[in-house]
């Protein structure tokens, strides 16, 4: 089945034309729903074992990690180390004070995170083929994540504490408060912080940049530069995002992703056009936002008791030597609220899948580069019950399974 685009039609004329009849309900597939799918009708029992060996123990050292980071906040709060500090340094005012916490708790959660950073990027994943990461390149980031760690949280906490010190409502301003930082870094991001961590340069190949901004033009997207993230030098995985907005709006891929065939960079492009054309961040933001006030609700409750503050040695939450305290108890909601997240997360997911089906009419393409992908990537292929509730994407599986509905439909 065509997109109803009658022959002959102007090239002027194509790009509103496509954009009238790309219709991700076309095909009747509903991407609220997942789709039924066996593993093992897509991938061999080799290939499913593989990525479980892969896979097992990065998730293993992962909950470990994430123990030894909650122990570890616990030990900071319980043993008052920062009010202790401020108190031994003799700080009294709150935003000195603030910004001497700050440096703490990143400090702290910078050294925790090494141990296990090495042992993924240097160790675990070039083990198995994927990284390319050198101990220079990986000091390099840490000393760059270290730098921009503190700078970053004092543009959330300054604001939020002032907040905090002023006001009874603080929880009800304070989500206020950073719900806008967050917004704003997230448009800045790709300007200004993306640029520090990874070099991007226009793609080369001239015939793939007028097909890949060709191809978004013709789905009303205005995407006018494709880009290459140099993100080989840390690994052999592939990504491709659009960032940017109005005249800099532009595609990035990572360069890995160029090994692939021009058909399968078009799907996995297209694919990420959807993700703007359906206007997803638009739609997940104010999930997020709301999600987020449930955040600050549980936080206010919790510290609405004198025994907890007690516990954490300061009497009050004026005091910026609570911090560690905040940061401990914020991200508890998340255990609950991530599912329903996660959930509209892989929505969008499948809408953008069955977008770029609509958009490139080339299900081949699409099934090669899902299969190829998640087989290269050694993608856990058959994931638990658990795992599908709190991925942001569906499994390979599904996703496969919902291009041979896709084609079933198209045949019709």
């Amino acid at each position: 089945m065509g997109r109803g685009v009658p022959k002959g039609t102007p090239r002027s004329r194509l790009g509103a034309e496509l954009t009238a009849t790309i219709d991700i309900k076309r095909s009747g597939i509903n991407p609220w729903k997942a789709l039924p799918a066996d593993p093992a009708e897509f991938f061999s029992a080799e290939e499913i074992a593989k990525a479980k060996d892969y896979v097992r123990p990065l998730r293993r050292v992962g909950l470990l990690e994430k123990a030894i980071v909650v122990l570890v906040d616990l030990a900071v709060v319980r043993s008052h180390l920062v009010p202790e500090l401020l108190d031994s340094l003799d700080v009294r005012n709150w935003i000195q004070r603030l910004l001497i916490t700050v440096f703490v708790v990143t400090v702290i959660g910078t050294l925790v995170a090494i141990p296990f950073g090495v042992y993924r990027e240097l160790v675990y994943d070039k083990r198995w083929g994927f990284s390319t990461q050198t101990t220079k390149g990986f000091a390099t980031d840490t000393v760059k994540s270290l730098l921009l760690g503190p700078v970053i949280l004092t543009l959330i906490t300054l604001p939020l504490w002032f907040v905090i010190r002023h006001t009874d409502l603080w929880w009800v301003f304070g989500w206020l408060v950073v719900a806008a930082i967050s917004l704003g870094l997230g448009v800045l991001s790709p300007v200004l912080i993306d640029p520090i961590f990874n070099k991007f340069k226009r793609i080369d190949d001239d015939d793939l940049h007028a097909d890949l901004v060709g191809l978004a033009k013709e789905v009303g997207s205005d995407i006018h530069e494709v880009q290459v993230s140099d993100a080989s030098r840390r690994t052999r995985k592939h990504n491709a995002y659009v960032t940017g907005m109005g005249r800099t709006r532009k595609l990035v891929i990572f360069d890995t992703l160029l090994e692939e065939p021009r058909p399968s960079i078009r799907s996995v492009a297209a694919h990420e056009i959807g993700h703007w054309k359906l206007r997803h961040i638009r739609r997940h933001v104010p999930l997020g936002i709301a999600l987020l006030l449930v955040n600050f609700l549980a936080v206010k409750l919790v510290l609405d008791s004198g025994a907890v503050l007690r516990f954490a040695g300061v009497d009050s939450l004026r005091d910026p030597a609570a911090l560690p305290l905040f940061f401990l108890i914020f991200p508890l909601p998340g255990i609950v609220t991530g599912l329903l997240q996660a959930w509209f997360i892989r929505a969008g997911e499948r809408e953008a899948d069955l977008f770029a089906l609509e958009a490139t009419q080339d299900p081949d393409a699409a099934s090669d580069m899902e299969r190829n992908l998640h087989v290269k990537n050694l993608a856990d292929l058959a994931p638990s019950r658990w795992k599908r509730l709190t991925a942001d994407h569906p499994p390979a599986a599904e996703r496969l399974a919902m291009i041979e509905a896709w084609r079933r439909a198209a045949s019709n």
